[in-house]
């Protein structure tokens, strides 16, 4: 009888895209091995390794789907550890300006909120049970193993971290047949493609000096349980916003966000001030009373930013990029996390090609990628750039129409919920060009 050869696949970087990468891998190939910076915590904890992670994050409804397809009941395993239940249509306060209507409950809207720190851990724990994938905590890659005569990469060279400098620890390397780089925005990608002698991909960055801290409260004692479970407001004249969701633990995650170097501050009094300052009070209102329970949190690395992997004339077979590594988004939108299980569910739909023929696949995919981007990323940039920026009639007619639009949320629930089924992925921004919404945002007075 003919023995066929195992298949071996290596993950570099476990964050969110590394941890769903190696859950759809693992279908695929006989063994996975994903090395990690950084040592996992035993609880939903902060770790080094995911700087954001105090942050607050949003999965996207769309996200939320993938991840329950992927991972059957995590749902209700967040849920057993605190993770609230929520209706993202029925349950949420939305301000555009002014204070949207509240939408009916309907089955499209339900899903959950918690912290990141509970979604990854949770994820980590569904994938430790699996015996075929190997977890290397404590490790960095340095290098890409690879075979010239094939242009192909052919597995990867890495080194423990520990309190050793860097180079007086041994280099090691482990052979596989597919390396996916979901090492993130830092990702040295770039660099190791120069080293193979490859062109290092173009890059778009559009920044609006966006900035955000966060913090967690405990509820007031005079807090009655409301209907709401989330509020989430955007000034449409000073650029600011904030964002407060019930998360586990019984606590309140809030954000406040500015744009264009107004960036909310870190200091007690100046921080609920800056709440104060937003169009709706319903957030200062709920937490100028609330006891925090952490100290503030701030974070300005907030640019948009593509890697064109997709425009690469020639590019190593076997070796692909995925997460921030490609794409990184104002987190303001909350694309991040989804947009990792989007491309995780890609790759799970591309990886029978490899198996049929492997030449090419690095280069399909990346394309595959890009496409799947082009969503996101006219949303997120379209909001981002300013209209003295814009080049082109289109670029300017679709800020004039989301404009338009946005001024309508507050009073026409039908485009408000139009609206939301986009930002959530679960429909395409074509939803937004309805003719009812079209008329709508035509005829509307300024």
């Amino acid at each position: 009888m003919h023995n066929r050869q195992e298949t071996h696949a290596i993950v570099i970087g476990g964050g969110i895209a590394g941890l769903l990468a190696s859950r759809v891998l693992l279908k695929h190939f006989d063994q996975v091995t994903l090395i990690e910076r950084d040592q996992y915590p035993q609880e939903p904890v902060f770790r080094p390794g995911v700087p954001q992670g105090r942050q607050g994050h949003t999965l996207l409804l769309q996200g939320q789907h993938i991840i329950e397809a992927l991972f059957p009941g995590i749902h209700e395993k967040l849920i057993t550890h605190g993770a609230i239940e929520h209706n993202y249509g029925s349950d949420t306060v939305y301000c555009y300006g002014e204070r949207c209507p509240r939408l009916a409950p309907t089955s499209w809207g339900q899903g959950w909120n918690s912290t990141r720190l509970l979604l990854e851990w949770q994820i980590h724990q569904e994938l430790m049970i699996d015996d075929h994938l190997h977890i290397m905590e404590g490790f960095e890659v340095v290098h890409l193993l690879f075979d010239q005569s094939q242009e192909t990469v052919c597995g990867v060279q890495f080194r423990e971290r520990n309190h050793n400098k860097p180079e007086d620890n041994i280099l090691q390397e482990l052979k596989a047949d597919l390396v996916v780089d979901a090492s993130g925005s830092t990702s040295h990608a770039p660099e190791w493609l120069k080293d193979l002698g490859y062109e290092i991909p173009q890059e778009t960055e559009i920044n609006t000096h966006l900035g955000y801290a966060t913090r967690l409260y405990e509820p007031p004692e005079t807090h009655q349980e409301d209907w709401w479970k989330f509020i989430a407001i955007q000034s449409t004249q000073s650029k600011r916003g904030g964002v407060l969701m019930d998360v586990e633990g019984g606590k309140w995650l809030v954000i406040l966000a500015g744009s264009q170097k107004d960036y909310p501050p870190t200091q007690d009094t100046e921080y609920l001030e800056f709440a104060h300052s937003l169009p709706d009070q319903i957030l200062y209102e709920s937490i100028k009373n609330a006891r925090p329970i952490s100290p503030i949190y701030g974070y300005r690395r907030t640019a948009n930013r593509m890697r064109h992997f997709e425009r690469l004339k020639r590019q190593p077979e076997n070796f692909i990029v995925i997460g921030d590594g490609v794409c990184s988004f104002n987190p303001i939108y909350g694309q991040g996390m989804t947009v990792a299980a989007l491309e995780a569910q890609a790759l799970d739909t591309s990886l029978p090609s490899w198996q049929r023929k492997r030449k090419g696949f690095a280069h399909q995919f990346q394309r595959k990628i890009a496409r799947l981007l082009v969503s996101p990323w006219l949303l997120a940039t379209i909001a981002d750039v300013p209209a003295s920026e814009k080049q082109g009639v289109i670029a300017k007619l679709s800020q004039w129409y989301l404009d338009r639009l946005i001024m309508l949320l507050p009073r026409d629930p039908y485009a408000l919920r139009a609206f939301l089924k986009v930002l959530h992925m679960v429909k395409t921004p074509i939803a937004l060009a309805h003719p009812r919404i079209i008329a709508k945002v035509l005829l509307q007075k300024s």
